[in-house]
């Protein structure tokens, strides 16, 4: 039996997600969840799960079937959750919803991811170049200097779009469940430093294991470069249409993408605005993961 969850206390409605989906969801006792802001990491989480899971370095992620987007807006509610309750195995569900935006169950897991804020701004900006549809309320700026000023001064807190008071509030929330046991949390500079360690903690956090020599099999799958040599079963909608390349969805997982971008003045500005946000020891951690705070 599970018991009451920790129950929302926020609302996200935009054009991509709408929170109040999670009326819903009918939990399982071993259910995963993963807790993302966009262009953070999900999809490389969602495959990293489903490789532990599998003990398989073949499986098929599949993601938008296996470990469906179940408060993404305009989705048939009926197909999305029928298919979800179809599932037998262990189910690994995406979510770009803050934590007090969806129940919160004692008896679940939950990984929640992230990344630097400047590097989620220049991926955000690949990521809508290379839909084959518009987002009107989030239009692309042309300049990239322009662009990051929106980011920067945007009132938006919507959950699927890539603005930086969405993304703060979003750290916060997370930052607000402390030391839940059943919530991990991950950043994409610690899964690109040291992949296989990473893997190790959600491993744990999972409670699988495997012997060393399929781990190292696993590991490898998972890497950026096979995912993207992989799109046709890594990336979410693969064959869909969605994408003007399905390999594009997976950019270049590299990190500083400011360089040569942006100016002084931007950054100043991103300094004077992420320094109010934040504490001195969660900035550092919020930019660069446990390289740079000291935190595990």
């Amino acid at each position: 039996m599970i018991n009451a969850p920790t129950a929302p206390n926020a609302e996200y409605v935009d054009v991509l997600a709408d929170s109040r989906l999670w009326k819903h969801f009918r939990p399982r006792a071993d259910d995963i969840i993963i807790v993302t802001p966009p262009k953070s990491g999900t999809t490389w989480t969602q495959a990293i799960v489903a490789l532990l899971l599998s003990g398989d370095p073949g499986f098929n992620a599949s993601p938008s079937i296996n470990s469906p987007w179940i408060d993404a807006a305009g989705d048939d509610i009926d197909e999305v959750f029928g298919q979800l309750e179809a599932q037998t195995q262990r189910r690994y569900i995406k979510t770009h919803t803050p934590l007090d935006g969806i129940p919160v169950w004692h008896e679940l897991t939950y990984i929640c991811v992230y990344r630097h804020p400047v590097d989620v701004y220049f991926s955000w900006r690949k990521h809508e170049m290379n839909m084959t549809f518009e987002l009107d309320d989030l239009p692309i700026i042309e300049d990239p200097s322009e662009g990051f000023r929106d980011y920067l001064d945007s009132a938006y807190k919507g959950t699927a779009g890539a603005r930086l008071p969405g993304l703060l509030n979003h750290y916060k929330c997370t930052l607000g469940e402390g030391n839940r046991p059943n919530v991990l949390r991950l950043h994409y500079a610690d899964m690109t430093r040291d992949l296989a360690a990473e893997m190790a903690r959600v491993a744990d956090h999972l409670g699988v294991s495997h012997s060393p020599e399929v781990m190292a099999s696993l590991v490898d799958a998972a890497t950026f470069d096979n995912m993207k040599q992989n799109a046709a079963r890594c990336a979410p909608a693969a064959g869909k249409g969605v994408w003007h390349r399905d390999d594009a969805f997976f950019d270049s997982a590299s990190s500083n993408k400011w360089e040569g971008q942006l100016t002084e003045d931007d950054l100043t500005a991103y300094d004077a605005k992420i320094s109010l946000a934040l504490k001195t020891e969660e900035r550092d951690w919020l930019e660069w993961g446990n390289a740079r705070s000291g935190q595990v």
